[in-house]
């Protein structure tokens, strides 16, 4: 067997805006008790893990540091909720391609997050 992304943990100075911008996709976190750190949430999608752990601050630089790709519904209805999180940025409204359409936005840390269109 080869290898297997399995999660991905993001820490934040942010959490409340984070969690509002990831369930806007479609997320479902759950407060997970950790002795070491700040909050923890997680969600599970499909096997894969997302979890936002709070930490006191970040460095945002020019170059997001994390980008992040994800398959959605309802593209434009989610890109316009996004859009009213203070912090998130829209890179490329959601535009046709030549492999469907896609937008990408910036989260409230300024990771980059592209977001393909699905039927549904």
């Amino acid at each position: 067997m080869g290898i297997v992304f399995t999660s991905i943990t993001v820490n934040t100075p942010n959490l409340e805006n984070m969690i509002r911008f990831y369930e806007i996709l479609g997320c479902h976190f759950a407060h997970v008790k950790v002795s070491v750190g700040g909050e923890l949430f997680r969600s599970c999608i499909e096997g894969f893990e997302l979890s936002l752990m709070s930490i006191p601050s970040a460095e945002v630089g020019k170059t997001p540091k994390v980008l992040m790709g994800f398959k959605v519904t309802q593209l434009e209805e989610k890109v316009s909720k996004l859009n009213l999180i203070p912090g998130v940025i829209t890179i490329l409204d959601p535009t046709d391609m030549p492999d469907g359409k896609k937008a990408i936005v910036q989260d409230p840390d300024g990771h980059s997050v592209e977001l393909i269109n699905t039927p549904g």
